[in-house]
């Protein structure tokens, strides 16, 4: 989404190799504060279990389905078990085919397509045999048996461009282009191209639901469709869970007109136009946990990480979306009344969080950091618009871009308050209609709004890495607001918001210790000793926190001393301690949740202070059933 700049060059970009990120769970029941709409994450009983093998020896196209006679094709597998309550087993393998969902489940009985290990849906066709080329001239080689134009072609995974030029003979090196009569051509810069890992996208799709209500698709690998990885079309209760969705022509995951879709835990990238879309009447949806990046449209720069238009009432929450060609997350034109919170927005093309021509949107608690242009964009009429606990880093990537702007047409109702800003080439962090102000306290005195909010530098541990954990010293620190509609206890990695006692509380409502942005500080450090860069202990509080089943703490110790480590509960009792002797360099103390008399302490909030000598210090936790 462009508006007040001139064309730029490309902007610099903060490149990476990307792992595969673990993660959070999710949430065992998740309750969307503004929607009133319930996602339980409880698995439904399986009234009928089939199993899908394609390299399994005796696989049919007729089943039955049992683990030793399993369907060859998911297709086949679900044709023949069109019925609520089926669920579907997918073995490792690579499965060609396009897959359309017949018949929809119930609530209580969903239509379950899972994956067990690596099941790839691969909508190409492997062309890495060399009999089907043939060379045509120089580089250029022809497969006649490609009757049909292919959206797309790889070579050695990479997507080749298709070619503008008449004749076939003049199709250019890393390109292809398919003609009438004659058929795919081919160049790959030199050799047969299926020396080349060929592959061709022949199918639309890796999963197609057209009007299906309460189907869940589970842990897939999707790639190289010639549409879209993964459509909706319509429906409800529609769940898409932990796949991975790449290569797409079009969208990776694309949602249109349906309601109670849950779009969870996804890692999307590499797609040639948005990573997540919903369209036109997607209402009271969950897109969370997701992963969406480095997704590039072919032309014009338009590809986002997430993307709504015509879609209200729906919660954001917990993605993380870097390096895509357009904004990281863009809400657009009639998606009224949408909450977005705990959000990491980095690296992207144009804008952080991008919002225009939509009404009545909450963003809480996201991270926005070096994305070409503003880290938070409100224009076209984007009234009431209430921004709160946000962090926003504008790297000076292009002029005239700010941290927060907001056009003068979305100026009405906007509402924002408990964020940091920072530019970190000392320009002006915000821009309100025609209004540029050179610092925060210059808008707090012209404006009146955001008397909680301030420039300084966030402290990220590491944010040209992508780790937006914030260090021990960031101001953002017990500075958040929680007594806010959709505000939530745990933060984007489900961590509970921790009290740190060396920080001041600044924050207010009903957990003054919050942080701004979307993760709460976790690492508490205890000063026990003196001397050296190792006179600290580190305890990760309350690892795991919470606590369900026992907690670990770390310590580090410059030299040999000994240590007490005791729990107390909310009124002050102590319920447990370890006094020991404990080595120099790194050592855990484990405690099993056990109380004096041996039985479990109940849940609540906890506090562990560690003693060395006459020094001590303390860290909160909470322990959960």
């Amino acid at each position: 989404m462009s508006r007040h700049l001139e064309p730029q060059p490309a902007p610099e970009r903060v490149r990476r190799v990307i792992p595969a990120r673990k993660r959070p769970a999710p949430r065992l029941t998740l309750v969307s504060a503004l929607l009133g709409i319930t996602f339980s994450a409880a698995p439904a009983r399986a009234e009928k279990v089939v199993y899908v093998d394609v390299t399994h020896a005796s696989a049919s196209d007729t089943g039955p389905g049992t683990a030793n006679l399993p369907y060859r094709s998911i297709s086949e597998a679900l044709a023949a078990n069109p019925e609520p309550g089926v669920t579907v087993i997918v073995l490792p393998g690579v499965y060609r085919e396009r897959v359309m969902v017949p018949a929809s489940g119930t609530a209580e009985s969903p239509v379950v397509i899972r994956a067990m290990g690596n099941a790839v849906v691969d909508a190409s066709e492997d062309m890495s045999w060399s009999g089907w080329f043939t060379q045509l001239s120089g580089d250029a080689w022809v497969a006649p048996v490609v009757g049909v134009r292919p959206k797309q072609v790889f070579a050695d995974g990479a997507r080749l461009t298709e070619s503008a030029q008449p004749e076939p003979a003049l199709v250019e090196a890393g390109s292809f282009g398919w003609f009438q009569g004659v058929g795919l051509v081919v160049n790959v810069g030199g050799g047969n191209p299926a020396s080349h890992a060929l592959a061709v996208s022949m199918r639309s799709h890796g999963f197609l639901l057209q009007g299906r209500n309460h189907v869940e698709i589970d842990g897939f690998t999707i790639t190289r469709a010639g549409d879209k990885g993964i459509e909706v079309l319509g429906g409800a209760g529609v769940k898409l869970r932990n796949n991975t969705v790449s290569q797409s022509f079009s969208a990776g995951i694309a949602v249109t007109n349906a309601s109670g879709v849950l779009v969870q835990g996804n890692h999307v990238s590499g797609n040639n136009h948005h990573g997540i879309e919903f369209r036109a009447g997607v209402t009271g949806s969950l897109i969370e946990h997701n992963e969406s990046f480095a997704n590039a449209h072919a032309g014009e720069a338009w590809a986002t990480g997430i993307y709504l238009a015509n879609s209200p009432g729906n919660t954001i929450q917990d993605n993380l979306v870097h390096e895509n060609q357009d904004s990281g997350l863009e809400i657009q034109t009639g998606s009224n009344d949408c909450l977005v919170r705990q959000n990491v927005s980095w690296s992207n093309g144009d804008h952080g969080f991008a919002l225009l021509y939509v009404t009545g949107t909450t963003l809480l608690n996201n991270s926005a950091w070096g994305n070409a242009t503003e880290g938070f964009s409100v224009e076209g009429t984007s009234t009431g618009t209430h921004l709160y606990n946000n962090i926003s880093v504008n790297r000076a990537l292009a002029p005239e871009s700010y941290c927060l702007y907001v056009d003068a047409s979305s100026l009405p109702g906007l509402d924002a308050d408990h964020d940091i800003y920072w530019n970190i080439a000392d320009l002006p962090p915000v821009k309100l209609g025609p209004s540029v102000y050179r610092t925060v306290l210059d808008m707090q005195a012209a404006t009146g709004m955001g008397q909680h909010s301030f420039g300084a530098d966030p402290r990220f541990v590491n944010a040209f890495e992508g780790d937006f954990h914030l260090k021990s010293d960031s101001p953002a620190i017990d500075a958040a607001r929680t007594d806010l509609p959709g505000w939530m206890e745990t933060d984007a990695e489900q961590h509970w918001r921790i009290d740190v006692p060396a920080t001041p509380n600044t924050g207010s409502g009903t957990v003054p210790f919050a942080d701004r942005g979307a993760l709460e500080y976790q690492g508490v450090t205890l000063s026990v000793g003196e001397g050296g860069p190792m006179r600290e202990v580190k305890v990760r509080a309350a690892y795991p926190n919470p606590s369900r089943r026992g907690v670990t703490f770390a310590l580090e110790l410059p030299t040999a001393a000994r240590v007490g480590l005791s729990v107390f509960d909310v009124l002050g009792r102590e319920v447990w301690s370890d006094d020991r002797e404990r080595p120099a360099g790194h050592s855990e103390v484990a405690w099993g949740l056990g109380d004096r008399s041996g039985g479990r302490v109940p849940n609540g909030l906890y506090l562990a202070r560690v003693n060395r000598g006459g020094e001590s210090n303390a860290v909160r936790f909470v322990v959960v059933q």
